[in-house]
């Protein structure tokens, strides 16, 4: 198993307005990867489609040790490390073009068949590729706690660019959602450090509207659950570290 490798400029429109890459941005990139290299095994978007297939998001962590800023030239890694009867794992890298690493993500998923809405086995469908046991982030994925206290809430419409092939908001929205929960006094003093996610319910309408729900654990420890009033769509644990 060989890793995929590709050298990445980071683009204005990725970047904040402190010129850093946005929260969408990173896992924009993280996805994009996932998609070419799981095409590249032949497990991809072509396959999945002709199946009536799909693969679906069960959980990331990701954590952050400096965030590229535009114009820099990066090093996107990516590769399956695990894979069970029913789910896989997939990590990554972002580096710096000396080989630096600034960004560690793992994400876990599992292959769905669309018309029952049920996981499959990969062995019913010949799902196989090699593994290269490397971990980015030594994860195990635990289960993230609701919150039990609120301590501040906000309101989010769904927009119809949130809504991606699949027919359900896309995951790279979450982690987008969770950062607008923070304010912008708070944003100017911390940054993201490491976050989870735990996906629980797909959300499928465009203007819905969904709550995000924070429990504030410490000055940098937060716990946020995202969903509508009929279903918890994703529970995140988000940790931040002050700017210098």
């Amino acid at each position: 198993m060989e890793k995929l490798i590709r050298e990445h400029t980071i683009s204005n429109y990725e970047c904040d307005r402190n010129g850093s890459i946005k929260i969408i941005g990173i896992f924009h990139l993280l996805q994009d990867m996932a998609d070419a290299h799981a095409e590249k095994l032949n497990v991809g978007y072509t396959f999945y489609k002709q199946n009536h297939l799909a693969w679906v998001g069960r959980a990331y962590h990701l954590k952050i040790y400096s965030l590229p800023k535009i114009f820099d030239k990066v090093i996107l890694e990516t590769w399956p490390c695990i894979r069970t009867a029913l789910i896989a794992t997939r990590d990554f890298f972002i580096k710096d073009i000396n080989g630096n690493i600034l960004i560690a993500a793992s994400s876990q998923w599992a292959m769905i068949d669309t018309t029952r809405m049920r996981p499959i086995k990969f062995d019913d469908f010949n799902l196989t590729y090699d593994v290269l046991p490397e971990r980015a982030v030594e994860s195990e994925f635990a289960k993230i706690q609701a919150p039990q206290k609120i301590d501040f809430e906000k309101r989010i419409q769904i927009r119809e660019d949130d809504i991606d092939s699949n027919g359900h908001v896309n995951n790279c929205v979450y982690p987008m959602w969770t950062m607008e929960t923070f304010d912008e006094q708070f944003k100017k003093n911390f940054i993201l450090d490491e976050m989870e996610i735990n996906f629980k319910k797909p959300v499928f309408k465009q203007d819905d509207v969904v709550t995000a729900k924070i429990q504030k654990n410490s000055e940098t420890d937060f716990t946020i659950s995202i969903g509508t009033p009929e279903k918890e769509a994703a529970l995140v644990k988000a940790t931040f570290k002050k700017q210098n």
